[in-house]
């Protein structure tokens, strides 16, 4: 991943390819209503992610260096002053046909998820994962106090998974600062922060496992392993180390085929490649990463055969980007990459992360194997076209916005019968009876069921079914974008809420001004590790 200086001053092997009976996931999102009489409801999607409620407090989090050298972590200390810079995050997303789930509606619809970041600005600037906000119409922070307020996008990251958030407050909030990934050891206590499962703030502590794991996400994995408990619904928390700073964030686990579970084995992107990545999302005017438009994977002993070069180190060409340094300088398919400006370059990351190290426009001179013997080819870097993730591959589309507009909610209503108003001890008027829930619809993530009655809205009795129906439409003129129904079965009595405002990405975007001296970005941004 990228360093803020070198982009790692170690060039590791990276892993195996993941065996076929373990998966690598998102610690995606709980959709909807997460508890459902005592049992997590529906499976987890790859998407969103952790909920950490948090509150306004007076003081930021930043704490001495020095007490990071301390193998010995004062956990509820550290939690106690962390927690309140950790948030809740809530996203209504599109679910485009082609993403939806098995036994999910084949359209696409509404859904909910919940996920978490952490704040790093006392202006409002917060972290998480790019797949939290994945195909969000809308973003919604929660406070430690329940204090609910709308998030904007500043920006998400093309080749990391990241996104950068803005909320505006009245305020300073308490902020999280970072620690120096770079400095982590194996064995260092760790402490992990989320929601799992929807369950509430869980901590679970643990140790480095491993530095530099290649999850094969992008070309420039180094993620940091550990057996802190991170399930689903942890994406996007903070992995704090015991000086309560930002040593990672959250990000995904491997399981076996028939657990979706911690087994001891979660990941997280490593400080100093958030921040770095963080800084060129709030500023991207600022110099960005080199780029040669080479594109790689490691050579196998099978590869080398077949191409008759004698050793298995080293970097096979799989493609060039059209007009790119390495595409100008007759790269081929089939190049075998061994090394750079007289440096071995063991395998695939090794060449990239070589790259990234050099100035930007320096000559490069590659030690390139074709065909059946050594030559060199020398090229020069550029800057990386697509830093940032463009806004149609992160936020739900306009298409898919108008589509779920139409559609609603997911809910049939109809007028209770005498049956349904004896068998629930309903008054002689009361309640509507829900008919119908489309699947993968917000109703359906909300829990409501064939046979509920909804009997009060708000602070009124339910009215008719066609003027309920109404209501619960997304709509710009909503007085109140959620909607509070008290729902009756034969089983409970439960108030859920459904989004019913404006579906629109446009508000959803965002720009901020560069920092100077007390303003955006200043305070955990100057703290963190250069």
């Amino acid at each position: 991943m990228w360093k803020t200086t070198s982009f790692g001053s170690t060039l590791r092997r990276a892993l195996r390819p993941t065996p076929s009976h373990i998966r690598i996931t998102d610690v995606g999102a709980i959709r909807g209503s997460p508890m459902v009489s005592g049992t997590c409801t529906d499976a987890f999607r790859i998407a969103s992610p952790i909920a950490v409620a948090v509150g306004f407090l007076v003081m930021g989090i930043g704490t001495s260096a020095s007490a990071a050298a301390t193998d010995s972590c004062n956990t509820p200390g550290i939690v106690m002053q962390g927690v309140p810079a950790i948030v809740n995050i809530r996203v209504i997303r599109v679910v485009h046909a082609n993403k939806a789930i098995a036994g999910k509606s084949a359209d696409g619809n509404i859904e909910v998820a919940v996920g978490s970041g952490s704040i790093i600005d006392s202006s409002g600037v917060i972290i998480t994962n790019k797949h939290v906000i994945q195909d969000a119409v809308m973003i919604q922070v929660t406070f430690n106090d329940k204090t609910q307020v709308r998030a904007q996008l500043i920006g998400a990251g093309a080749l990391i998974d990241l996104a950068l958030l803005k909320v505006d407050v009245p305020e300073p909030l308490p902020f999280l600062q970072f620690g120096d990934s770079d400095a982590l050891r194996l064995g260092q206590p760790v402490i992990a922060v989320g929601n799992p499962l929807g369950l509430g703030t869980s901590v679970s502590t643990g140790v480095i496992s491993g530095l530099d794991r290649d999850l094969m996400r992008s070309p420039f994995d180094d993620f940091i392993q550990t057996d802190a408990s991170i399930n689903p619904g942890n994406s996007g928390g903070p992995l704090l180390n015991c000086a309560g700073e930002i040593v990672g964030v959250n990000s995904a686990l491997v399981s076996n085929s028939k657990v979706l579970g911690s087994i001891g084995l979660g990941f997280s992107l490593p400080s100093n490649d958030v921040l770095f990545v963080a800084r060129k999302l709030r500023d991207p005017q600022t110099a960005v990463p080199n780029w040669v438009g080479l594109h790689l994977q490691d050579l196998t002993a099978q590869l080398a055969a077949a191409f008759g070069y004698p050793h298995i180190s080293g970097a096979i060409v799989t493609n060039t980007d059209p007009d790119g340094p390495a595409a100008n300088a007759s790269l081929l398919a089939g190049d075998v990459i061994t090394g750079a400006d007289g440096h071995e370059l063991p395998d695939a990351r090794a060449v990239l992360r070589f790259v990234l190290a050099q100035p930007l426009g320096a000559p490069i001179a590659f030690a390139v194997w074709r065909r059946d013997h050594m030559s060199e080819v020398t090229l020069r870097t550029q800057s990386w076209p697509h830093i940032m993730a463009l806004r149609s591959d992160v936020l739900a589309s306009l298409a898919d916005v108008a589509r779920v507009a139409e559609e609603g909610i997911g809910l049939h209503l109809t007028a209770t019968t005498e049956a349904d108003r004896k068998s629930l001890a309903l008054s002689d008027d009361g309640g509507v009876l829900v008919d119908q829930v489309t699947p993968g619809s917000q109703a359906d993530e909300a829990g409501l069921k064939p046979g509920d009655v909804i009997v009060q809205v708000n602070d009124h009795p339910a009215p008719r079914p066609e003027q309920l129906a109404a209501q619960l439409r997304y709509s710009d003129s909503a007085a109140a974008a959620v909607v509070a129904l008290l729902v009756r079965s034969a089983a409970r009595t439960r108030w859920i809420t459904l989004y019913v405002g404006r579906v629109d990405v446009t508000a959803l975007l965002t720009t901020v001004a560069k920092p100077s001296g007390s303003t955006l970005l200043r305070d955990a941004f100057a703290a963190g590790p250069r």
